[in-house]
């Protein structure tokens, strides 16, 4: 004879599997349903790449000198909503194919940021790859994404990249981005980020670092990423992580966009008009260090539009800004790719249409920029 208490605990369990059968059920109902929506394009969310997450990032603050950077030989593979490339690194952190420090000149290294690093594109994709391929000349990438600015460019060029043979530097300037990733005013959009800034104090810059306790690979950062694996599994492997993250960024923007631009005096932000006094005097300061620590090389300065600043008249402030810099450095030259770009009637191509960073076109149009710059052949030459 059963006793009550087995007869509620049996009736017990099959509720409970009535109840978790009808919960799987309705969760691939919303799977399916999820991955509709994305598929079809309704919400620009990422697709789940399939592949177990990194226990630590590819993109940490693990530099002592300038934050945002690489580990050493390792890989990653990329997954986002309109691209999927596979990153790798050598054996100083960059993302680039082995190097040694001594090399046969002439020899280029190329500081920036994303559109540097290549990000979203394959390494044969990049514009450094695409020069080095057409000119045999080593072009030597030193590139990162991670909200990286003038100053961290800088500081790696001083403390890693001058340490490898070269006859020209190239630092590829984004307007759009480079004065506020600068500025420590916005320090705290960086989500705790272990970032080097220069500071005015009594008519001087000196160099300040945002949260030093996080100096270098810290156990704090590791444990945070370990706290996160569990998140990254169910983007990985479901659309519905990622279409929640994607409704989420998509409210979160609108809100952003309610307050305005953090920095704009216009409708819409272009950093060729919109930096501060504060951030050009910054940059001078910064671009003057450049120079000082390049020496006698060329010094190629490249600014790299985004989609918004073709909107803007040819004449901009940023190019008078830089015009102060030319009677003092005669070996610094400048390339504005806007100014070659914005006669093309389809510029939509040079970007991709879920981050705005470059196509694998919009980063050949830019090497065949410089391909065709008298004073980048001369340097390297060419002719």
């Amino acid at each position: 004879m059963v006793s009550r208490h087995n007869r509620k605990a049996r009736r017990a369990t099959r509720r409970f599997r009535r109840i978790a059968v009808v919960a799987a059920f309705g969760l691939i109902l919303l799977e399916i349903a999820s991955a509709g929506i994305i598929e079809l394009g309704l919400v620009g969310a990422e697709r789940p790449s399939y592949q177990l997450p990194r226990s630590k990032p590819f993109w940490i603050d693990q530099n002592p000198h300038f934050g945002m950077w690489h580990e050493a030989n390792t890989q990653f593979d990329d997954e986002k909503i309109c691209f999927s490339a596979s990153y790798a690194t050598n054996a100083y952190g960059a993302r680039d194919r082995k190097r040694v420090r001594n090399g046969k000149s002439p020899r280029v290294v190329m500081l920036g940021d994303a559109f540097t690093e290549g990000y979203g594109l394959a390494q044969k994709e990049r514009t450094s790859d695409l020069l080095e391929a057409k000119t045999k000349a080593e072009h030597l990438n030193f590139g990162t994404s991670g909200h990286f600015g003038a100053t961290q460019s800088l500081l790696l060029y001083k403390h890693l990249a001058k340490g490898f043979d070269h006859d020209v530097v190239i630092f590829n300037f984004v307007p759009d981005s480079d004065f506020v990733d600068d500025d420590p005013k916005f320090a705290d959009a960086y989500l705790g980020q272990y970032r080097p800034y220069f500071v005015l104090r009594g008519g001087s810059y000196y160099l300040k670092y945002v949260n030093p306790d996080q100096r270098g690979l810290s156990p704090a950062e590791i444990r945070k990423e370990e706290h996160r694996f569990l998140g990254r599994m169910f983007e990985n492997f479901t659309y519905i992580a990622n279409l929640i993250d994607a409704t989420a960024d998509i409210v979160v923007e609108q809100l952003s966009s309610m307050q305005g631009p953090p920095v704009s005096t216009g409708a819409v932000y272009s950093g060729y008009f919109d930096f501060t006094q504060a951030q050009a005097e910054r940059l001078i300061y910064v671009l003057e260090q450049l120079m000082e620590e390049a020496g006698d090389r060329t010094v190629i300065i490249t600014l790299i539009p985004r989609p918004s600043d073709f909107n803007q008249p040819a004449m901009t402030p940023i190019h008078a800004l830089l015009d102060v810099l030319a009677p003092a450095y005669p070996n610094l030259h400048v390339i504005d790719f806007r100014d070659v770009f914005r006669g093309d009637g389809n510029l939509e191509k040079y970007y991709r249409s879920c981050d705005a960073y470059w196509s694998a076109e919009g980063s050949a149009a830019a090497a065949g920029v410089l391909l065709a710059d008298p004073i980048y052949r001369k340097a390297l030459a060419l002719d």
